[in-house]
């Protein structure tokens, strides 16, 4: 299990400012060097051949530099240039080559770096320099938690403090039982998982992320304040810092990961979630509007899956083909043009529906979407069809109903902000009963 916590030092002193900064220098000059050279020679970027290429070279020519920071120049180098021929592949790149400007000083191993709880030490062309540290809970809590520094560092000026990038590692035994899983489906504005014991379904979750409505109101917002103004005016990107849509996904990301995390330990169960790679996503933007393209593109499902990972939980990948146009029933394809219209349920949130709150109408109101599929004779609620079919991948003893009438099955609507349940909804629903619980 791996975490990385982000540190704030105290203010440091003109001279540990000026040694770091003329290492920042060094290693935008060196780094902006490679990458022409890289891109000019046509080198791989792995490790191993631009070690050979860069750092006897850039050690002779700077003598008095530790080798860890060439070492991390050569590191940032290659990982800028992969993305850059990634994206020119694509054609969405409009110079010949990148240029490093956001220097982070990067050194990869604790020979030139020491780490003694309250400071970190760096090693410079001008000597040890000591940054003090700001404690925060998170990294008191790692830190007395029996996790270890890992080898890497990373840390920047900003005006006279430095930002640090402390990763810590902890060895967790992960046993999951087995019969158990917990299957996920990603979807625009809600995570849906189902939840197998002993080979049986036991519950079908839903988590309201609203997601996708976060990044359309986003979108809005920007279009609004720059409606008529350049960007360049400060004015107007002072306005945008304001803004907080990535905050704000990361936190429910964060909250929806932890509930998810506590239910899978709880149960000692596997968690299965679909493959997602940026390629099915430009298949999925390939016919779509200039808004919904925007949309999918901010998706944060690469984002779950990562959070995800970093768990001290038993995580599988998946192809997630045809997950949602099968009914996982019976096995036959399901036809969108037969797609209902999508619902909407305006549903009381009952664990706020006390005291005072109660009384003086304070009552919250939860919006949920659902989107129905027809199958024969019955309705589907689409977003729980994915869930059901990714356990069917891993195992086809998973999919072991409680009943043998479909229409027994209920998705359980749940707020990933308080963690408590808002609504039920059936999964399948009869033609003529389209109703919620």
């Amino acid at each position: 299990m791996k975490r990385t916590v982000r540190l704030e030092s105290d203010f440091i002193n003109e001279w540990k400012y000026r040694v770091l900064r003329e290492v920042e220098e060094y290693q935008r000059l060196i780094v902006n060097e490679m990458i022409g050279v890289i891109l000019s020679e046509g080198l791989p970027t792995t490790k191993k051949k631009l070690h050979e290429r860069f750092y006897n070279h850039y050690k002779e020519k700077y003598p008095f530099l530790p080798s860890r920071v060439i070492e991390g120049a050569y590191i940032v180098a290659g990982r800028i240039v992969k993305t850059f021929r990634e994206r020119r592949k694509k054609g969405l790149t409009r110079k010949d080559k990148p240029e490093y400007k956001r220097v982070m000083i990067t050194i990869p191993n604790t020979i030139n770096w020491r780490f003694n709880r309250v400071s970190v030490s760096v090693l410079t062309h001008k000597g040890w320099v000591d940054i003090p540290l700001r404690f925060t809970e998170q990294f008191t809590r790692y830190l007395y938690e029996g996790c270890r520094v890992s080898q890497g560092l990373k840390l920047r000026l900003v005006g006279r403090k430095v930002h640090l990038w402390l990763t810590f590692e902890k060895e967790v035994e992960v046993e999951p039982k087995e019969g158990n899983y917990l299957s996920i489906d990603v979807n625009e504005n809600n995570v849906t998982l189902a939840i197998f014991e002993d080979f049986k379904l036991r519950e079908l979750r839903r988590y309201e992320t609203g997601l996708g409505k976060i990044v359309v109101n986003y979108s809005l917002r920007r279009e609004e304040i720059t409606k008529g103004h350049s960007t360049k005016d400060e004015l107007i990107k002072k306005k945008l810092r304001k803004l907080r849509e990535r905050e704000r996904k990361i936190d429910v990301l964060r909250k929806t990961v932890k509930r998810i995390t506590e239910l899978a330990r709880d149960l000692k169960a596997k968690v299965i979630v679909g493959k997602f790679s940026s390629k099915a996503k430009e298949k999925m933007e390939s016919d779509k509007n200039d808004k919904l393209r925007h949309r999918i593109h901010q998706w944060s499902v690469i984002k779950f899956v990562e959070m995800l990972k970093a768990q001290p939980i038993d995580v599988a990948e998946v192809s997630e083909s045809y997950t949602s146009s099968i009914n996982p029933f019976d096995g036959g394809r399901l036809k969108k043009r037969k797609q209902i219209v999508e619902k909407v349920i305006k549903v009381f949130n009952p664990y706020l529906m006390t005291g005072s709150a109660h009384e003086g109408g304070g009552i919250k109101v939860f919006e949920v979407s659902a989107r129905y599929l027809e199958s024969g004779k019955v309705l589907l609620e689409r977003d729980s069809i994915a869930p059901l079919n990714l356990a069917k991948k891993v195992d086809g003893r998973v999919v072991v109903f409680p009943s043998t009438s479909p229409n027994d099955l209920r998705v359980t609507v749940y707020e990933p902000l308080g963690g408590v349940p808002v609504a039920e909804l059936e999964v399948i629903k009869s033609k003529g009963k389209l109703r919620h619980g």
